[in-house]
């Protein structure tokens, strides 16, 4: 009877954790993440080149819409990561003086989920950069095809 109550149990919050994938928009501003049992991640996109950059950032289940960049602005979202390691949220970015339309896996849970809960990309024509929260280093990434 006991077993049969645990294994309920595990399975309801599971099933919560699976489905509960709120994605939350923000522009400009760093907000704190308040932590639960399972924390929610951030990505901070900024425009580090001269000319506006429009992008298109979305995720199997979310679609956070076409944006523009100012030189040095920045666009961040948080949302609960799949307890199953799957979350995945892709991007264009096109900037206004050309160079045609590059493709980025901007948060890969498998890659980013130990590395950041705040993940700060500095997008640049030559390909976004992520940085390192424990020394401020950057990792440079090229773009995807």
């Amino acid at each position: 009877m006991v077993r049969r109550e645990i294994a309920i149990l595990i399975l309801l919050v599971v099933t919560v954790g699976a489905i509960n994938e709120d994605v939350v928009l923000k522009a400009d501003h760093p907000q704190e993440i308040i932590g639960g049992w399972w924390t929610k991640a951030m990505v901070r996109i900024t425009n580090t080149e001269g000319a506006m950059l429009k992008f298109h950032c979305k995720s199997k289940d979310d679609d956070l819409g076409v944006r523009v960049l100012g030189h040095r602005q920045s666009f961040q979202f948080e949302f609960n990561p799949n307890i199953f390691f799957k979350t995945l949220f892709y991007c264009s970015f096109e900037w206004q003086n050309g160079g045609g339309v590059h493709w980025f896996d901007i948060y890969v849970q498998t890659r980013d989920w130990l590395h950041c809960k705040i993940c700060e990309w500095e997008v640049k024509q030559s390909g976004p950069c992520r940085r390192t929260p424990a020394d401020g280093s950057y990792k440079c990434y090229n773009w995807g095809k």
